[in-house]
């Protein structure tokens, strides 16, 4: 009974052992497959699209009047009036009189110089009046030769014209300085400074302040070296400023009017000059010192191509996956760069997908799989 027993035994243990070794058998193929299965990664994709790109560069800078004038005195005397408005930050309109001097002696030179003036014309007068008879009383006596000019009083018609012109000088000057008298707005504009009071008495150049176009104004805008390859100042590119008061944002549009055309030598930027245009509703917060943000509208890149800066390999390659799910290396050119995308153009056509999630160690024909509800496009 014991040796049937032990046999017995032996039979059980073998049939388990060839079980289990069967089990393993069988199953090694699909475990393999689901190993070769997982090791496939798993990319994110962006589908490449061409279309033309329109750079826009970001800066800021502080606003500034476009026109600062000193007002200065271009006759002499006492200031006998003065404009109530002439306080820092008044407004004044275009040729708005600002101050006058004291104009009693300015009015009596213009009488001279008219009283001159009519002299003048009168002996001019009586001098044509002399010549003609003269040209008369030669052709009665003259017997058909040409008379002379000392005949035909011509040195004393020139004399008498000379007198009147030198008149006709005087008096515009005498309506100058008379003029001058009153200083005026040259455009509309605020006062930034004052000089003078009432009984002042001012001399020839005296400053007696400052003003500034009241609704006119630029912002010198400074952009990298990089950046102004991208800007076409001579089309007066578009420029919208904004600033945040008070937790509300306010925006102005603007153009580009010029280039400083020169290098920074601290910062090594270009400095562009935009004005703006002040609307009637963010007026009040437009003023000179105001600290703006600046997008300017540069050139447009066309025929380009936009990615995920997350596309870039190796500063200018880019993984792209064929039909067959295998990846190729594909190297292009990157014209412009920002912190999410990048601009580029060459070794790319539409309808590349382009991955965007790292692969390791990534060569030529390795086989992905396309995580199809994340695919994006441009």
């Amino acid at each position: 009974m014991k040796k049937w027993a032990q046999i017995i035994t032996i039979i059980i243990i073998g049939s388990i052992g060839v079980l289990i070794f069967s089990l393993l058998v069988v199953t090694k193929p699909v475990a393999d497959t689901i190993k070769k299965e997982a090791i496939l990664p798993v990319v994110k994709v962006w589908r490449a699209q061409n279309s033309d790109y329109q750079v826009i560069i970001e800066s800021q800078g502080v606003v500034n009047p476009m026109q600062v004038t000193h007002l200065a005195s271009e006759v002499s005397g006492k200031v006998n009036f003065l404009s109530p408005k002439f306080e820092v930050g008044q407004r004044f309109q275009d040729n708005e009189v600002i101050l006058e001097i004291d104009s009693s002696d300015y009015e009596a030179v213009q009488a001279n110089t008219m009283a001159e003036l009519a002299d003048a014309k009168l002996a001019l007068s009586k001098e044509n009046a002399l010549s003609e008879q003269a040209l008369r009383d030669w052709k009665v006596l003259g017997k058909g030769k040409e008379p002379n000019d000392l005949v035909l009083r011509k040195p004393q018609l020139e004399s008498a014209l000379a007198r009147v012109v030198s008149a006709k000088a005087g008096l515009e000057k005498a309506e100058r300085d008379l003029e001058r008298t009153k200083i005026r707005s040259p455009y509309e504009s605020k006062i930034e400074r004052t000089n003078v009071e009432l009984g002042s008495l001012l001399t020839l150049g005296t400053v007696v302040g400052s003003l500034y176009s009241a609704d006119l104004y630029e912002v010198r805008l400074p952009v990298s070296i990089n950046e102004f390859d991208f800007v076409d100042v001579n089309k007066s590119s578009k420029v919208i400023f904004e600033t945040e008061i008070s937790g509300i944002s306010y925006t102005w549009n603007g153009n580009l009017l010029r280039s400083e055309s020169k290098v920074d030598q601290t910062s090594q930027s270009i400095f562009l000059v935009a004005a703006i245009e002040n609307t009637p509703l963010n007026k009040k917060f437009l003023v000179p010192g105001v600290y703006l943000k600046a997008k300017i509208f540069g050139k447009i890149l066309e025929g380009t191509y936009s990615l995920p800066r997350s596309a870039l390999y190796d500063r200018n390659k880019i993984f792209v996956v064929n039909e067959d799910e295998t990846i190729s290396i594909r190297e292009i050119k990157i014209i412009r760069s920002s912190k999410d995308i990048v601009i580029v153009s060459g070794g790319i056509v539409n309808g590349d997908l382009v991955i965007t999630t790292p692969v390791s160690n990534a060569i030529d024909g390795m086989k992905v799989e396309v995580y199809q509800e994340r695919l994006q496009n441009n």
